[in-house]
């Protein structure tokens, strides 16, 4: 249960969310809680709201013109799903970042990810084909300018087309989650790196293409170890642990 949402509360110091001012304002919406959890969701994912923030129920209302119920209901949702955490009498916070979140997150994509490539690659239509070169072209320009959120989002929507083309909306919705939560850990990459990754996008979706499913398989395998290097590397960088799985 939440508990103190309402009160002001703040990090180290009054100025703990830099980018606050970002967020989207005076939200229209038929189902207002719905897309003030979305708009925070997006905002988590892609480190506007950093892990460990601490948010306040008045202050998101009186950013997004509107009343505080809406706002607690998408707060509650958030922490229902495992994005934020609320500690008695400290009030709400972003879920910090975990290398056991991390592993766990993996270990998962490890076994989905490569199946699911498998069976995009027998069951993709030319529209998800379209789909997934719109994505390659899309990361290769957020690369080029180093545009970290862009490249973030790209990678999951190439990775989500990949989930819809299996058919199977259980499995796509595992898939999905899973790159959500790996989203918010990369605030500083290697962009040589990132370069690679995209190539492996391109030798994937080409294998896809050609309905090859072993080479969809196999090449995913590889770009999913990858990527799992990166992401201990990010940890490491901000002191949050050490390559120990």
């Amino acid at each position: 249960m939440l508990k103190n949402t309402d009160e002001t509360v703040s990090d180290s110091s009054e100025n703990s969310i830099p980018n606050f001012d970002s967020l989207p304002r005076n939200i229209v919406a038929r189902n207002l809680p719905e897309h003030v959890q979305q708009v925070l969701l997006e905002a988590i994912l892609s480190r506007m709201l950093v892990p460990g923030q601490r948010l306040l129920i008045d202050k998101l209302a009186e950013h997004f013109g509107i009343s505080k119920i809406p706002v607690r209901e998408a707060v509650k949702a958030l922490e229902t799903a495992g994005w934020l955490e609320s500690q008695p009498r400290r009030g709400t916070y972003v879920r910090p970042l975990s290398q056991d979140e991390l592993f766990e997150v993996f270990e998962m994509r490890r076994v989905l990810e490569p199946y699911a490539a498998r069976l995009a690659a027998q069951r993709r239509t030319e529209a998800q084909l379209v789909q997934l070169q719109e994505a390659i072209t899309a990361g290769k320009a957020a690369v080029k300018v180093r545009d970290l959120v862009e490249m973030s989002r790209i990678n999951s929507q190439f990775h989500s087309v990949i989930a819809d083309a299996v058919g199977n909306s259980i499995l796509a919705d595992s898939l999905k989650d899973l790159q959500s939560r790996i989203r918010r850990y990369y605030s500083d990459v290697n962009w040589a790196a990132r370069r690679k990754s995209v190539a492996e996008h391109q030798q994937i979706y080409e294998a896809i293409r050609n309905r090859d499913a072993d080479r969809a398989e196999a090449l995913t395998i590889n770009h999913v170890g990858h990527i799992w290097t990166l992401a201990q590397e990010e940890l490491v960088k901000q002191g949050l642990g050490t390559n120990n799985h």
